[in-house]
């Protein structure tokens, strides 16, 4: 299978834990418009995002039906859908939930193959201009995956990835997935939600999980999810083939990033940067 690019998904901390439900499909729409929004740059209204067939074809290796499907079909459905982002809010002390849409419009440009998704005004400060409190990681860490709750996770577990691991209220995780009143009873929630997302995130990501659960009573309460970035394959030190011998690829370590993040870049841009550098075999030295 081809290499995944390295594209870049960066977000405010509000829009990782605001309350949505959207379908795999929608998710994948939304992530590559995401992708191609400058999180340091000015707040603009009405910049368009576009994204191609290629685009949806090379990043989750589907079929161009499948690319066109998502183009057209899903984007219909992702611009009817909204989000709730929870307070508070810097730029807007006095406000303490804002729900909005996604999108403001689409803009489909068949005979190109492709369509430009403008954002609404509200989501905009949530991707734009971020200069703390924001998660960054690299799409492909989550392109292979087959359940929108798996990336949901994903993201509220890397937004913690320095700590390694977070502890989350049964209730407030399932009013972010938005669930209702689908799968009450913890053991469905576990089967139909909890499990298969860890054993995505295992499979697809460059992350590995596990979880306990922690109960009042006989009632479960909360999660505790501990994490880390999975290990490189150790190689053959019994039989090394010298043709095949690669250099060590540098570790992004603290001191790492310090020593190579660029003058007015804040320390999670570094670390994406320089990681994605490190996998193009590009590390400075």
């Amino acid at each position: 299978m081809p290499r995944k690019p390295n594209v870049v998904v960066t977000k405010s901390n509000h829009l990782v834990e605001a309350t949505y439900a959207l379908s795999l499909a929608e998710q994948r729409l939304l992530l590559l418009a995401l992708a191609r929004v400058d999180s340091r740059g000015p707040l603009t209204v009405g910049i368009c995002h576009t994204i191609t067939l290629a685009d949806v074809m090379e990043i989750y290796g589907v079929s161009r039906p499948q690319a066109y499907e998502l183009l057209c079909q899903v984007a219909q459905r992702l611009y009817a859908r909204s989000v709730v982002i929870h307070g508070p809010f810097p730029h807007q002390p006095d406000v303490s939930l804002i729900e909005t849409r996604w999108v403001a419009s689409i803009r489909y440009q068949d005979g190109q193959g492709a369509l430009s998704i403008v954002f609404a005004p509200d989501i905009l400060p949530f991707l734009s201009q971020l200069r703390e409190r924001f998660t960054s990681y690299h799409l492909k860490s989550v392109a292979s995956m087959t359940s929108g709750y798996a990336i949901r996770l994903y993201e509220l577990l890397v937004q913690w990835r320095e700590a390694g691991s977070r502890t989350v209220e049964l209730i407030w995780l399932r009013e972010r997935l938005q669930l209702g009143g689908k799968y009450p009873n913890i053991r469905d929630f576990k089967n139909r939600i909890l499990n298969p997302a860890i054993e995505q995130i295992n499979a697809h990501s460059d992350l590995w999980v596990k979880w306990e659960q922690h109960k009042r009573g006989r009632v479960v309460h909360a999660l505790t999810f501990t994490f880390g970035p999975k290990a490189d394959p150790k190689p053959d030190t019994q039989h090394p083939d010298p043709a095949k011998s690669k250099p060590v690829k540098p570790k992004v370590t603290r001191a790492y990033i310090e020593q190579h993040a660029q003058p007015g870049e804040s320390w999670e841009e570094a670390r994406v940067r320089l990681q994605g550098l490190i996998d193009q075999g590009k590390a400075p030295a």
